[in-house]
């Protein structure tokens, strides 16, 4: 009885399908070729352009002098210019060590402010110090003087 039952379900699922006959090849004809007008090949010359150089533009600071020391003076310009004006700076607060390092990049204003100090007299005392002439450096003797 199984036998049956397959039989019957294969035959309703079974498609009817038509045969085609393939299509009929056709031929084609030759037709004619154009004659074309022979065209120069493409003009190889390439431009090279020599490599520009884009660099960064070059922010000059401004230098600084005594003349001008002034509130809107950067304290690491100030530092760099004038080394012995850090112990002015020191005595009324400014912090260096590494997580303080931003306040080298304040200006006397802004430093000034946060301190509760006056700004002409911080910069007066600053200019007292930049005049200083620095103390010279002790010079080793290499050979000890003969005693006579």
């Amino acid at each position: 009885m199984a036998a049956k039952k397959r039989g019957v379900q294969r035959k309703a699922t079974k498609k009817l399908s038509k045969k085609t006959n393939p299509a009929k090849h056709v031929k084609t004809r030759n037709a004619p070729k154009k004659a074309e007008p022979k065209k120069p090949p493409a003009s190889s010359i390439q431009v090279i352009r020599p490599p520009t150089n884009v660099e960064p533009p070059v922010r000059e600071r401004p230098r600084i002098t005594i003349g001008t020391i002034r509130g809107d003076t950067a304290i690491g310009d100030l530092l760099v210019t004038f080394p012995r004006t850090r112990e002015v700076l020191a005595k009324v607060g400014l912090r260096l060590e590494a997580e303080d390092a931003g306040d080298i990049y304040m200006t006397l204003d802004a430093f000034s402010a946060m301190n509760g100090l006056k700004t002409e007299k911080l910069v007066l005392d600053i200019v007292e110090v930049a005049k200083e002439l620095p103390p010279l450096p002790q010079v080793r003797q290499l050979a000890p003087t003969p005693a006579i």
